[in-house]
């Protein structure tokens, strides 16, 4: 008896591992994606970490990673994308131990990175978020052409999808496998040879779905098709991934109701695109997206963009926004948004530096495509204050500019009297500007302060000292003119006490 209640756990995980899938069935049927017979969209974000030498997801080093995913789910997501690269997935292969703070995340001590990676995804089905598995790099160091290499052959590719599908098929939340990621170059579309990514896609697709058969598939786009007869209709270069010019000839033949096409697609900031700089930006861009994978969606089949971002800066911020207008008036709303980390060199994330504070600016982008599929989805609060100057020490009498924006509502402010809106100001004196929102019972506050200086004024061998007039919205503080008269008595008993004692 007392062996049995020994192994009696041993016995259940065993069961657990072993029993049959208790799936989710995923559909993909005249352009949107069913969860068991419920349409659902995927309001995703990427989160990266696997596919890199360190074999485990960033931000483990400033956060606790149960709290990132439930920051995830507050901002409004409902899935994540996973990407991974070989190593990463063998059983055996440990993280990086300088990628994570145990003290923050001492439940992942001692795991490997195929453990942290179930960890998540055990935990983001609590939470009810959807995972996508990425197989977005071989080697670890770079995005590879193609689905093999000379030392990594399509074979053994095929074999870790296969993996993959056992062991985590019998999570309700997944919704499929991310084949490959980004193949360009010689990768092509129609090409009947051992490059055309779509018969590819049909035999690893096979593969995946004879393990787990309620999964989806889904299939990037390449950069180009090497198809001289589709190729030679498109003037436009394609960022990796993006181009399904080839799937209106040669589409990807699997079970039906299986396929998400997901192209990827950019803004300036990833890539100058020579179109970028035409005289009709942005306005030029949905006739390249259409006819590149937007053409798709009036054939009935389904898309998910698959990788879209950048640092919503400057010109980007005007692609972004554009892109974000194109994919609603399209009816396109489910996506993955590149991307949680703020290490990505070229967009930047969601978080910033520190892991927690939120890019709001490009939060509102993303809402504005949830709420074009769920009108009734309530956006979190928060408050963007921002001017058209990064300097914070002006000369007396120079303008600027505020933006400021809320999705609550503003109950105190000394220059803000609406949820959006623009001023400009002439600044004669030291001034803080300052926003105060609520939302229910929540209020958040953001401000600027700017410092004028009176520039010094030479009069022979004398300087006249510079004076900083202040003026804040809170009350009891000393100005900046009266510590200066104080620091000045305090000078001058100093210099008389001196003579004095000589």
């Amino acid at each position: 008896m007392r062996a049995l209640k020994k192994f009696f756990p041993i016995f259940i995980g065993l069961l657990f591992l072993l029993s049959p899938v208790s799936a989710v069935e995923y559909r993909a049927e005249n352009g949107k994606i069913y969860a068991d017979g419920n349409e659902i969209h995927l309001y995703g974000v990427s989160w990266f970490g696997f596919e890199l030498k360190d074999h485990v997801v960033f931000g483990l080093t400033q956060r606790n990673w149960k709290e990132i995913l439930q920051d995830v789910k507050r901002l409004g997501f409902n899935a994540v994308r996973l990407p991974f690269c070989s190593e990463s997935i063998k059983p055996g292969t440990k993280p990086n131990p300088n990628k994570i703070n145990y003290e923050l995340n001492p439940d992942l001590k001692n795991l490997t990175s195929l453990e942290i990676m179930e960890k998540i995804i055990a935990y983001a089905n609590e939470l009810g978020i959807y995972v996508l598995l990425d197989y977005h790099r071989i080697g670890c160091a770079y995005i590879e052409p193609l689905w093999y290499t000379d030392e990594y052959p399509e074979e053994q590719y095929i074999a870790d999808w296969v993996f993959l599908a056992e062991r985590f098929g019998r999570y309700p939340n997944v919704i499929g496998a991310d084949i490959k990621n980004e193949p360009h170059d010689e990768a092509s579309w129609g090409t009947g040879d051992e490059t055309d990514f779509r018969l590819f896609a049909e035999r690893v697709g096979k593969a995946i779905l004879e393990k787990a058969p309620h999964w989806l598939i889904f299939v990037e786009g390449v950069q180009y098709t090497h198809v001289p007869e589709i190729d030679s209709k498109n003037p436009y270069p394609c960022f990796w991934g993006e181009n399904l010019m080839g799937v209106r000839e040669y589409p990807v033949r699997l079970p039906e109701g299986k396929v998400v096409y997901s192209p990827h697609v950019y803004g300036p900031s990833v890539y100058e695109m020579p179109y970028f700089s035409d005289p009709s930006f942005p306005d030029n861009l949905p006739e390249i997206w259409e006819l590149h994978f937007g053409y798709l969606k009036d054939l009935n089949y389904t898309l998910v963009i698959g990788e879209w971002g950048g640092n919503y800066e400057g010109k980007d911020k005007v692609w972004q926004d554009k892109f974000s207008e194109w994919l609603v008036e399209k009816g396109i709303h489910d996506f993955f948004y590149w991307c949680l980390n703020p290490e990505s060199g070229d967009t930047k994330g969601v978080f910033l530096d520190d892991w927690k504070t939120v890019n709001w600016e490009k939060m509102r982008v993303i809402y504005r495509v949830i709420k074009a599929s769920n009108p009734e989805f309530e956006e979190p609060l928060y408050v963007i204050l921002k001017a058209n100057t990064t300097s914070r020490v002006l000369d007396k009498g120079e303008r600027i500019k505020l933006y400021w924006y809320t999705s609550g509502e503003v109950v105190d402010s000394n220059f803000a009297d609406s949820s959006e809106g623009e001023i400009e100001i002439e600044l004669n004196q030291s001034t803080t500007f300052y926003i105060a929102a609520r939302k229910g019972g929540e209020v958040k506050n953001e401000s600027i302060r700017f410092s004028v200086i009176e520039p010094n004024t030479l009069s022979g061998e004398e300087t006249e000292t510079p004076t900083v007039p202040e003026t804040t919205p809170k009350s009891g503080e000393h100005s900046s003119r009266s510590w200066l008269f104080l620091a000045l008595l305090l000078l001058a008993a100093v210099a008389v006490l001196a003579k004095l004692r000589r």
